[in-house]
């Protein structure tokens, strides 16, 4: 499953193969099983026919480990409108977003600044908000940038700004990473890791992180208690670790409003209806823009059956 998950990422990031298939009329029918939108007024469309379901949505704009200075502004100056853009709808101000796209690449100070314009701008549009999860949720990336983004987050967070953020559960490192940040954000998403990392500081059998997963979703559970104001979000497809942890909250009386279950736009639609009927808080990661290649191509990587919508592609 690594050699797997290597090979998509290198596809992912082969420009060649990038300016081929972003630039193949056919491929639009890969990009739409996973990406909602190609611009900010078709993606709060989307949100709205998603939240009829009873299925909220975390924004995500199409773009990784970017260099360009361009694209980073270009980036920054679409999230900013989308957060004005939400702000006058019934909609969650909730913005994901990479520290890489905000500018990390080039410099820690020139990335603290853009994702601090976001979550002033998410501050300000959700001031009178009096319900809704509204925040800037910083994504997880590899291990090189893990300090960094930990640091991004604090940084926002002691500046009194919206801020959460994503941590893998395959990571050696995870349970006192969470412990040092779970009193100062507003949310930690949990997810297993889809980077194929070394093993000298992840765990790299199913079995292994899932055990971690699982003991990791329960000390977020129990910190609850501790601050009434932070959610555990559990992203994770796993039908066995989301009946885990909904028996767990069960069993300590914890209410279903109190933590949410997250998935990827386009994928287990059914699981996700599922769980928005029986009262669970669900959310969608929900990807817009035009470059979907990288981020489209890493979900084959997680899963090799979606290895069939890529191939739809290709040989149309």
């Amino acid at each position: 499953m690594r050699f797997w998950q290597k090979g998509m990422i290198n596809l992912a990031l082969n420009p060649k193969v990038k300016f081929f298939m972003q630039t193949n009329r056919s491929a639009s029918v890969f990009a739409r099983q996973f990406v909602g939108a190609r611009d900010e007024d078709q993606v709060i469309k989307k949100s709205e026919q998603l939240i009829k379901k009873g299925i909220r949505v975390s924004f995500f704009h199409l773009g990784e480990y970017v260099k360009n200075k361009k694209k980073i502004l270009k980036t920054i100056h679409s999230l900013s409108c989308l957060i004005k853009s939400v702000g006058q709808t019934d909609l969650d101000n909730q913005i994901s977003i990479d520290p890489t796209q905000a500018g990390l690449l080039h410099s820690f100070s020139s990335c603290r600044d853009n994702l601090m314009k976001l979550a002033r701008t998410i501050k300000e549009k959700t001031a009178d908000s009096l319900n809704g999860e509204h925040f800037l949720m910083l994504d997880m990336e590899d291990a090189s940038v893990t300090d960094d983004t930990i640091s991004l987050c604090a940084c926002l967070a002691d500046c009194g700004l919206p801020v959460a953020i994503t941590f893998q559960a395959c990571l050696f490192r995870t349970p006192l990473d969470i412990d040092l940040l779970s009193g100062q954000v507003k949310a930690i998403r949990l997810v297993k890791g889809a980077f194929a990392e070394s093993s000298d500081i992840c765990l790299t059998r199913k079995n292994e992180i899932d055990q971690q997963y699982l003991c990791i979703a329960k000390r977020m559970m129990d910190n609850i208690e501790l601050n009434h104001n932070f959610c555990p979000v559990f992203a994770t497809h796993d039908d066995r670790l989301i009946g885990l942890i909904n028996a767990y909250a069960a069993k300590n009386d914890i209410p279903k409003d109190r933590y949410e279950f997250e998935m990827l736009y386009g994928v287990r639609t059914k699981l996700q209806g599922t769980l928005a009927q029986n009262n669970f808080k669900i959310r969608v990661y929900l990807p817009y823009g035009k470059d979907f290649w990288p981020y489209a191509v890493r979900r084959v990587g997680e899963n090799p059956k979606n290895i069939k919508f890529l191939l739809k592609s290709v040989l149309r």
